[in-house]
């Protein structure tokens, strides 16, 4: 399963990540604003140098130290739990958004976000698909490691 799973992870980081690239590259070379629907969803072209709500704005070094890591974290803790599917692509899909930014604010000391969102009258920060990338992979861990809890609680208490 480790063979299987390994050759899962390195195709689907290799994968997203080059989506995740290939998009930034396209709307930093055509696109401005495109309102896709009105007054709830646009692409946007914002150049970003902070974390998340532009936090840590201008701060790079400190940016690019943070992610690698965590990136180092992440690719220990699949190590140790490459028997895991879920985990698995859980990982898979917090490594290849944090190289994608990484990447990004690596070689232009900036990110490049587009996908940006309002609701009832409230602008959310713009992001993109590394970052979605990102927070999906964190609930996808997440939610197993609570899953396997519950599993180890009941096999306890049946025993």
């Amino acid at each position: 399963m480790k063979k299987s799973n390994t050759l899962l992870v390195i195709i689907l980081v290799s994968v997203l990540l080059g989506l995740d690239l290939l998009l930034k590259y396209l709307v930093s070379s055509y696109l401005t604003t495109v309102n896709i629907i009105d007054n709830f969803f646009s692409l946007t072209y914002v150049l970003n140098d902070g974390a998340a709500f532009s936090l840590f704005a201008s701060k790079t070094y400190l940016l690019v130290l943070i992610a690698l890591l965590c990136i180092f974290f992440i690719i220990y803790e699949l190590k140790n739990n490459l028997d895991d599917r879920v985990l698995s692509i859980g990982y898979s899909l917090v490594i290849a958004g944090l190289l994608g930014n990484f990447i990004d604010r690596l070689t232009d000391g900036y990110i490049i976000d587009y996908l940006s969102f309002k609701i009832l009258e409230l602008n959310f920060p713009v992001f993109n698909l590394a970052d979605i990338l990102i927070v999906v992979g964190i609930v996808v861990v997440i939610i197993r490691e609570i899953l396997k809890e519950r599993g180890k609680r009941y096999e306890v208490r049946s025993k």
